[in-house]
């Protein structure tokens, strides 16, 4: 029954006046789904007929008409699954306390309406009320029950009211099948042949759709093989069930067995459907096989999903995420510019841009950067994301940085992506400044990769203060119990001069790696400890983990910085006679810079020649290095020549050069050298009391550079009095 029937039913009850407001009042209830629409033939209840004229209002019949048509059971189930659907759970309570009001509580098909809607919200608690306060319970009953338990994540309360409803009733096939729901979310694979068997028991076995719920519950549970039994077993088998048992090989990284039973669904006559599809493509990615990316191009090519932005996307992904990115740029082109208005996802879109970094295409990333700009992509958190990253690891840092800056809207991933640019590229104090917003704006909480690139900066600043605040949050946060933070904050030790804190750090890791004894021994290496990193080396050994190059880098300066020439050369020795170790440039550059320090000069400058690998600036560097302690001129010039001819535009081989000629009094030449160096001012930086201070040569801008030169000249005088030479 429409509005206007409504109306021309009681026009006999109304004047023409009445009539406008009595249709405009009940429009208004149409509107808020307070009115159905009931059949032709519905007749007005005998209550409305008999009004007397003198209460024939319209406002007063529009209500009579809410008391009597609106109540009826059938209207009761009309609104209730309006409310389902809308979710308007402040309706439903209402729709509720009217039943109730009404005697419709005892209505068992109101109730299992009342039931669903519940269910839908999540009110457990009020469904539970519900179901224990009805006095007859259908089978549709029980199966609410369950499927609302089943869909707010309890699914032990639906198997046990299954349990108890067998005492009462006997299920269906809808109650099977939400109750093997339930066992998916637990993965209870026995209790999913208990079923099985109780449904062939009770003859419903033939059932297409509960076939179809016992192959999604076999594979969801990772009992693929009785999926497949009940799959071939099958009479009915559709794209639904061979789509379950797909989705889960690939779930279970199982590629080859998805494509057998995907050819076996061919051979059935049975058309893939799109999930079908996005399954084979996630397999694929797996697979990593370029022509089975074309074969499983070719197919949604000749099928109908060459244009599903789903399926596109997916392709779009397979293609990037593996590292053929001409092929993912060419169905992006394909796809987005042929005037369809059609446009990839945002996070298909970063994976193109995070082959763009990883390949090398740089200037097709910045195109796609202008595309998505023309484009309106912004603002997009993963795409940004993604071309920070890009910038960064092209070294475009300033651009990385304004991106960020830019952004609206900020997740975890942009705040540590910035960082660990800036630490990354040696900018280790910016690093901390974009920590110490994350920590003032409080939009995001650092997370471990945070964690862990902050110590990183902390290290190369040698921050002992802002190093130990993230100690302290670490400990808060529980982040101090993954290893790989514990050997960060260990080197971060180390690199600060605090070796009683690194030593509690390491004593304190439960689980010792590689990283953790050689980030030891390198804390007491650039601490002068040579003979504690050699016998944590000692350690090393013990524990049975077996070396690498890094360990003997961190053995070697560590000799180098203590003087250990002996134990030196016998770690050197070890390393391809003990641990099949081919010795590096930089552990022949460590042997240099020991036999130098030692003034060896020549048996280093054999060491040099009759090396095995050609010798590369380090090794030379290492040398003229020494030469400058102990003024050897002639080996000086040597190895400046060689430096020459590998760095002729390097700056700090000419200047230790310089050292050296002004060492042996060699003025002219020490200024000529100086003078080919193109000038380029370089800063330091000190800690003092939590403060990061830079400064350059002759820096005069610190509001107490006065006094700072004061001291310093103080210094010098104490200096020269114990005939100290510069």
């Amino acid at each position: 029954m429409t509005i206007v029937s409504l109306s021309t039913s009681c026009r006999p009850l109304l004047t023409n006046e009445q009539q406008d407001e009595f249709l405009n009042l009940c429009s208004k209830m149409h509107t808020l789904h307070m009115l159905p629409c009931f059949s032709a033939n519905f007749q007005l209840p005998t209550k409305i007929l008999s009004v007397k004229p003198q209460s024939r209002s319209p406002q007063l019949l529009a209500l009579q008409v809410y008391e009597d048509v609106l109540f009826d059971p059938r209207y009761s189930m009309h609104i209730l699954s309006v409310c389902a659907t809308e979710r308007n759970q402040k309706l439903a309570s209402s729709i509720h306390s009217r039943i109730i009001k009404l005697g419709q509580n005892t209505d068992t098909v109101v109730c299992n309406s009342l039931l669903n809607v519940y269910s839908k919200y999540g009110s457990v608690q009020d469904a539970y009320k519900l179901f224990d306060e009805m006095i007859d319970r259908t089978v549709v009953s029980w199966t609410s029950m369950i499927s609302g338990l089943c869909a707010n994540g309890k699914p032990v309360e639906a198997i046990t009211i299954f349990c108890e409803m067998l005492e009462h009733i006997n299920p269906n096939e809808f109650t099977f099948s939400v109750l093997l729901q339930a066992c998916t979310c637990r993965v209870y694979s026995k209790l999913v042949q208990i079923i099985h068997g109780y449904i062939l028991k009770n003859g419903l076995s033939t059932d297409n759709f509960l076939q179809n719920s016992l192959i999604a519950a076999y594979s969801k549970c990772g009992s693929l093989d009785d999926a497949e039994i009940v799959i071939n077993r099958s009479n009915c088998r559709d794209v639904v069930s061979w789509t379950s048992v797909i989705s889960a090989c690939v779930a279970d990284k199982m590629s080859e067995r998805a494509f057998d039973l995907f050819f076996q669904m061919q051979e059935d006559g049975v058309i893939p459907n799109k999930v079908t599809i996005l399954s084979l493509l996630q397999a694929c990615s797996l697979m990593n096989d370029l022509r089975i990316f074309q074969w499983i191009h070719t197919l949604i090519l000749k099928g109908k999903y060459r244009r599903n932005p789903s399926v596109m996307n997916s392709l779009v992904e397979m293609y990037s995420v593996n590292g053929f990115l001409q092929q993912s740029t060419k169905i992006f082109c394909e796809f987005c510019f042929t005037g369809e208005g059609q446009y990839l996802s945002p996070e298909t879109m970063a994976s193109i841009i995070k082959g763009c970094a990883q390949s090398g295409y740089f200037s097709l990333g910045e195109e796609i950067h202008g595309y998505l700009m023309k484009h309106g992509f912004f603002p997009s958190t993963v795409t940004e994301n993604s071309l920070i990253n890009m910038y960064a690891d092209n070294e475009f840092n300033d651009s990385a940085y304004k991106l960020f800056s830019l952004m609206s809207k900020r997740d975890i991933v942009s705040w540590n992506t910035t960082i660990n640019c800036l630490v990354k590229h040696s900018r280790s104090s910016e690093a901390l400044v974009i920590l110490s917003e994350l920590h003032s704006h409080g939009e995001e909480s650092p997370d471990f990769v945070t964690v862990l690139a902050s110590l990183q900066a902390c290290s190369n600043l040698a921050s002992l203060q802002l190093g130990q605040v993230i100690h302290g949050y670490m400990i808060r946060t529980g982040l101090i119990c993954d290893v790989f933070v514990q050997n960060s904050l260990l080197d971060m030790y180390g690199k600060s001069g605090e070796l009683d804190y690194a030593e509690k750090i390491f004593e304190e890791i439960g689980e010792k790696d590689l990283v953790s004894f050689n980030s030891m021994i390198s804390a007491y290496g650039v601490n002068g400890k040579g003979k504690s990193a050699l016998k944590i080396f000692s350690k090393h050994k013990n524990w049975k983990i077996k070396p690498n190059t890094i360990t003997f880098v961190n053995v070697l300066s560590s000799c180098v910085h203590s003087g250990l020439l002996e134990e030196g050369l016998e770690a050197f020795n070890s390393m391809k006679r003990d641990y099949m170790l081919e010795p590096r440039k930089e552990h022949y550059a460590c042997m240099v810079g020991l036999l130098g320090r030692l003034g060896k000069l020549e048996e280093a400058q054999d060491f040099i020649e009759t090396m095995s690998a050609s010798p590369g600036p380090d090794m030379w560097g290492a040398l003229l290095g020494a030469c400058g302690i102990f003024g050897n001129l002639e080996i000086a010039e040597r190895a400046a020549e060689k430096l020459s001819d590998l760095e002729p535009e390097g700056r700090a081989w000419k200047v230790a050069l310089a050292n050296v000629y002004a060492s042996t009094g060699r003025w002219q030449d020490a200024v000529k050298v100086r003078g080919e160096v193109e000038k380029e001012g370089g800063w330091s930086s000190v800690e003092v009391r939590g403060n990061m201070f830079r400064f350059m040569v002759g820096d005069t801008k610190h509001p107490d550079s006065e006094k700072i030169y004061e001291v310093l000249n103080i210094i010098k005088g104490h200096i020269k009095a114990v005939d100290i030479s510069f």
